[in-house]
Parts: C-alpha cells; sequence; structure tokens
C-alpha cells in the first residue's frame, strides 16, 4: 500500500512538473534553431493573467527566459520577422507589460532578473525592428536632430511606438505633470552609462516632466554636464540625440505633480536669481546643493514626500574594479541608482515606449564598444593613457577663466563654449579619451557589422559585434595601444 502511494505522489509530481513547464518556456534542446517569439510572448502573457507566474515560480522562470532570448538573436529566422515583424513587437511590448503588472508582487531577487529579462528582450525587439522595417542604418552624427520632426508629437514621421493601457494610439500623446522620461543618448558617454552598471542596460538619461496646470505648457527639468539643472521646451527634449524613450507615469499622481511643481519653481527662482543648481560630478545624492540628471527626479519625491518616497525601488550595481577609472566617471563600486532602475520600479507605470530604429545599428556598436572596453579593464588590467588629444583637452579647458581666449580655444577643441567652469578637468580628459578610443575602434566595428550584412543579409549579434572588438585587440593595434592598453 505504501509503495503504490508512494507510485502516486511520483506519478502527480512528475505531472505537475511538466505542467509546470510550458513546452515554449522549457531549456531549448541542441537541435531547435529558432525561438517562436510570438509563442514566447504569448505563453508570458498567458502565464502572468493566469497567475502561473508568480512569487514562487519567478526565479526559476525568469532565469530560463532570460537564457532564451539572450541566444535568441543567433538564431531568429529573418524571413519570419519579415512576415510577422509588426506582430512580434506589439506582442513582446505587451509581454513585457504582463510583467511590469506583476512587479509589486515579486520578491527584490525577480525583480532584479526582470531588469536582465527585459535588457535580453530589447535587444530581440532592437534585432527584429531594424531587419523589418529595413531603414537605412546611420550615425547619430550625420542627424540635425533639432531639425527633425519631433519624435512621439509627429508620430506619422516616425516608426510606430506603443502606449500603455488605456491611452489611444490614434490621438496625440498628452504628458502629464511629474511623468519620468528615461532615454538613450548615442554617444560614448551615453553608452558608458548603459553599460557600466549591472545589470547592463538601454537607458543612459533621465528628464523630469512638467506640465503648467493653468497654460497646459510642457517642459522638461535636466541635468547636464557642463550645463547644471535648467528646463527645456518639451519639443526640444524629445529632439535631443534619442535612440529610444520611454515615458514613465507615476500611480501617485497628487505627489507626481506635487513633485514636478517643487523642482520646477525651485529651478526658475534661483533662474530669477541668476543662479542655478551644478551638475552633480560626485553623485552625492545626500546633498541636493548639486544634482545629476537622475537627483532631479529623486530629490523632488523625496522632499515633497519627506522622505517616504525614494526612487527608484531597487537599484543597481557598479561591479568594475578599478578604483582609477571609476573616479575619472565620477561613480564608485556599489549601489547606484541609474536611469534605467525606474523601468521596473513598481509605482510607475509604462506609458510610452519610443524607438528610432535608424541609429539602432549606431547605438549597439558603441554599447558593445563601451563594454568591451570594461571587461578589458576588468579582465586583462587596461588603462587610460593620456594622450596628445586628452593633455591638448587638458590645456584648453584650463583657459576658460580667459574670456577673450577661451572663445577662440573652444572652437579649436569643441568644448562647448557655455560650458560651466565648475567641470572637473579630470571629466574633460576622459571624456577627449573615451573620443580618441572609440574613434579607434568604432571604425572597426562598423566596416564588420556593415560587411556582415552585405554578406549575410543580417546584422551582427551583440556578441558577434564584442568578439569582432576583441579579435582587433589581439592584435596589439599602435593607434589603440596609445591610449588603452595594459597596465
Amino acid at each position: 500500500m505504501k509503495r503504490n502511494t508512494c507510485l502516486i505522489i511520483l506519478i502527480a509530481f512528475v505531472l505537475s512538473s511538466c505542467a509546470y513547464w510550458p513546452k515554449s518556456w522549457r531549456k531549448p534542446s541542441s537541435v531547435e534553431t529558432s525561438m517562436d517569439l510570438l509563442e514566447k510572448s504569448q505563453v508570458i502573457i498567458d502565464r502572468v493573467a493566469t497567475r502561473d507566474f508568480n512569487v514562487q515560480s519567478c526565479s526559476r522562470d525568469l532565469d530560463l527566459l532570460i537564457e532564451q532570448y539572450s541566444k535568441a538573436p543567433e538564431t531568429l529566422n529573418i524571413e519570419v520577422i519579415k512576415n510577422q515583424g509588426q506582430e512580434i513587437l506589439d506582442q513582446s511590448f505587451d509581454a513585457r507589460m504582463a510583467i511590469h503588472s506583476m512587479l509589486d508582487v515579486l520578491p527584490v531577487e525577480c525583480k532584479a532578473k526582470v531588469k536582465d529579462l527585459y535588457l535580453k528582450m530589447r535587444m530581440v525587439e532592437d534585432y527584429v525592428g531594424v531587419h523589418y522595417y529595413s531603414d537605412a542604418q546611420i550615425s547619430a552624427d550625420s542627424i540635425k536632430y533639432q531639425e527633425e520632426p519631433v519624435p512621439v508629437y509627429e508620430a506619422d514621421k516616425y516608426r510606430p511606438y506603443h502606449v500603455g493601457a488605456g491611452i489611444d494610439p490614434k490621438a496625440k500623446f498628452e504628458f502629464k505633470n511629474g511623468d519620468i522620461m528615461i532615454t538613450k543618448g548615442i554617444s560614448f558617454v551615453s553608452s558608458t552609462i548603459s553599460e557600466l552598471a549591472a545589470p547592463k542596460s538601454v537607458f543612459s538619461h533621465i528628464v523630469f516632466v512638467h506640465v503648467d496646470e493653468k497654460t497646459k505648457e510642457v517642459t522638461t527639468i535636466e541635468s547636464y554636464v557642463g550645463k547644471g539643472v535648467s528646463i527645456f521646451p518639451i519639443e526640444e527634449a524629445l529632439k535631443n540625440e534619442n535612440a529610444r524613450i520611454l515615458v514613465l507615469r507615476a500611480k501617485d499622481q497628487a505627489l507626481a505633480s506635487k513633485a514636478a511643481n517643487y523642482m520646477y519653481n525651485k529651478v526658475q527662482k534661483l533662474k530669477s536669481e541668476k543662479k542655478y543648481i551644478p551638475y552633480d560630478y560626485e553623485l552625492d545624492f545626500s546633498d541636493n546643493s548639486k544634482m545629476s540628471c537622475e537627483e532631479v527626479a529623486y530629490d523632488a519625491y523625496k522632499t515633497v514626500s519627506n522622505g517616504a518616497m525614494i526612487i527608484p525601488e531597487m537599484e543597481s550595481q557598479i561591479l568594475l574594479d578599478d578604483p582609477k577609472f571609476l573616479k575619472r566617471v565620477g561613480v564608485k563600486k556599489g549601489p547606484m541608482m541609474v536611469p534605467t532602475d525606474m523601468e521596473t520600479d513598481s509605482r510607475f507605470d509604462v506609458v510610452l515606449d519610443w524607438t528610432d530604429y535608424r541609429v539602432m545599428r549606431d547605438s549597439w556598436r558603441k554599447d558593445a564598444l563601451l563594454g568591451e572596453m570594461f571587461r578589458w579593464i576588468q579582465d586583462y588590467d587596461y588603462r587610460i593613457y593620456e594622450n596628445m588629444t586628452s593633455v591638448a583637452a587638458k590645456v584648453i579647458w584650463s583657459t576658460r577663466y580667459i574670456p577673450g581666449l577661451w572663445g577662440m580655444m573652444s572652437k579649436i577643441s569643441g568644448i562647448p563654449k557655455d560650458f560651466t567652469k565648475d567641470v572637473p578637468s579630470l571629466t574633460i580628459t576622459t571624456m577627449a579619451s573615451l573620443k580618441s578610443i572609440g574613434g579607434n575602434l568604432l571604425p572597426v566595428v562598423t566596416k564588420a557589422d556593415q560587411e556582415h550584412f552585405e554578406k549575410t543579409g543580417r546584422w551582427m549579434t551583440t556578441e558577434e559585434l564584442r568578439s569582432t572588438l576583441d579579435q582587433y585587440r589581439q592584435t596589439n593595434p599602435k593607434g589603440l595601444r596609445k591610449v588603452f592598453r595594459e597596465k
């Protein structure tokens, strides 16, 4: 009798295990060649709806999904993408939104994994988008952004974007007071921000939105290196050098509006006194006399809530072990808020997700480049060495206190004339060094990516881009080694 009971229990366990792991969520076998993205997204949506994806299952489920989406770009069928691309993109967005709806009940361990899964899903979406739309892939440097149609507002001039529940996709999008935009710039500095933290991300900047209650004028409150905190028209912010824009809306709209009004009024009052909030090059969130882009919204919510609303719910981690390089970019090892952390904050809803597929390869290449740089620093003890460009930048920057001379030197160096004088010399030389290193590596990976596409009809995956860069490193190129090599 006991033996039969044990057998029944064993059979029940096996059956329940089979039910627990649907076919499309199981680990792919070695003979599988292409992931069915539509099926994968639908399974995610269904399992969230039926609560089969829950607190107990989320860790294992997310591990499987991360593994599967990580491998997906290598095996995607380009013909399937060309035929089903829009449906795949729509369904993938819905799947991400389904997971987002669960964030408020997921444990910390699972929220951390959601960050990683979102990254992998977005990489797949990018890969699908560039092949489906077949937009000519151009460099962001070739675009005069302020002369471009306004993203989001002039929707018909760009590829379709996605909106959250309850928002009419055919109507002009309306921002609300206190909305937070997280965006991805297309520069080496932007890629430094997105690649440095763990997990990596596809965002590099935070924008705090203000909507005037009477006039309905929409502006943004932003902080930039060399500028500090300023207020910009929404059109100017949208026409910034962005590869993607994600708009997040606080569930507590009263608090969001209060936070935006507080920061807007603070910046305007200082401006009337011919003062401003400088950029925070030390990223000290405890001191709001200076602010980075993240600290603008952070300080606003913290202040108006009397410390009850601290954003984000969970910070990313800086894992790099090179204190000298971290000092160069103004960060410390350990937990740190980065823009992507807001995407997985359960107190905010996703209300808009926009992508510019024309510059996606440029963005991917720069991300791969910076990602490899950080790996070489970590694994091979690489260091940045001063060169003629960085030394010249430092010397030129030292003339900023001489009005007549600085105007001329600014034109020569390309450093903006209106850069605030508090920018550390180390920041200037680091930006110059990144430009030198990028100038050496970017043409290599761009050429390889383009040739791969012309030969195979598909763009390189992230892993292939990074492999190309590492193979180039192993040739000991003189140009690169002058500015970046082993200690």
